[in-house]
């Protein structure tokens, strides 16, 4: 018998979505799955929506009190039971051959993570795919340097990952920051053995309405890139190999230019002090003298924008 394969759904205030998540689930042609539904305290009738599909004894339904994102997909993890976890969103939807195909390179290439590629509901794939480098097994490291040398979009949802090694790292989401995706991927890559990625476009992602930054979540972004960069300074300072001083450099530099630019296009205006920001700076020279110039140039025109702006971080 194949081995089982958890799903993780965390749910909140997808009433609109939620049944045909859950139900493409469901169908999966890989049948031997628990689907781990954790209702993040939402406010709506999700819940109500899929009453129908709770039934199939392969659902578990865990309630907690709203803590995000992060928090849900955590409860998930520590409760499933599978040999392998995906987390899904509870607004997209996967192809009946999602599992299927992202266990049989698992299994066959026994591989810590496997991630897929994607489309949203129009069928496009999204620029941040890039197919030069699919299905070739590498180490977490030299696949995560690949990523960050391409500008990959991080993001959990389209891949399936060991849960022994998730458990043997404590490799967990940080509560309380948007971006957790990127985080998690920077992180999980940086300890996982073999990765190997895949050119299935099983998984399904909506755009949903509203999701456009508004300033009050540019706010919460910029505040969470801070976190994360914060992290990755701490980490570079202890760590003892040079090809992850590397990596944490990258991504110390990519995060750095995504937060210039929510900074600049946005206007926003935090009440920090510009410690960290001039710390990663300081930490990404090197980096940034390699990137293109034209990509160094944007970099540092923004960053000018928002020293002549004075805003503080």
């Amino acid at each position: 018998m194949k081995p089982l394969i958890s799903i993780v759904v965390p749910v909140y205030n997808v009433e609109k979505y939620i049944h045909e998540c859950l139900e493409s689930i469901l169908n999966q042609s890989y049948k031997n799955i628990e689907v781990i539904i954790v209702n993040d305290g939402t406010l709506d009738n999700s819940i109500a929506k899929i009453e129908d599909l709770l039934k199939d004894k392969r659902t578990r339904l865990i309630s907690q009190v709203n803590q995000g994102l992060s928090a849900a997909r955590n409860t998930g993890i520590e409760n499933a039971t599978g040999k392998y976890v995906a987390m899904i969103d509870s607004d997209d939807k996967i192809k009946p051959d999602f599992i299927k195909h992202l266990f049989d390179v698992a299994d066959s290439q026994d591989a810590d993570i496997v991630r897929g590629s994607f489309r949203d509901f129009e069928g496009n794939i999204p620029s941040g795919w890039i197919a030069d480098f699919l299905i070739e097994p590498q180490g977490g490291i030299e696949t995560l340097d690949k990523f960050l040398d391409n500008n990959t979009s991080f993001v959990v949802w389209s891949s399936l990952y060991r849960t022994e090694f998730l458990n043997l790292h404590n490799l967990r989401f940080t509560p309380g920051i948007l971006l957790e995706d990127g985080d998690f991927t920077v992180r999980s890559y940086l300890k996982a053995r073999k990765v190997l990625t895949t050119d299935y476009t099983d998984y399904q992602y909506r755009i949903r309405p509203g999701s456009i930054l508004t300033s009050n979540n540019a706010k919460r972004m910029s505040e969470s890139e801070e976190i994360i960069i914060k992290k990755f300074i701490n980490e570079l300072s202890i760590t003892k190999s040079d090809q992850i001083s590397i990596i944490l450099k990258k991504s110390i530099y990519s995060f750095m230019r995504d937060w210039t630019r929510i900074l600049v296009n946005n206007n926003v205006i935090l009440n920090r002090n510009i410690s960290c920001f001039e710390d990663g700076l300081l930490k990404t020279k090197v980096i940034r003298s390699s990137r293109p110039r034209k990509e160094k140039l944007k970099f540092n025109i923004k960053v000018i924008i928002i020293r002549l702006k004075n805003i503080k971080i």
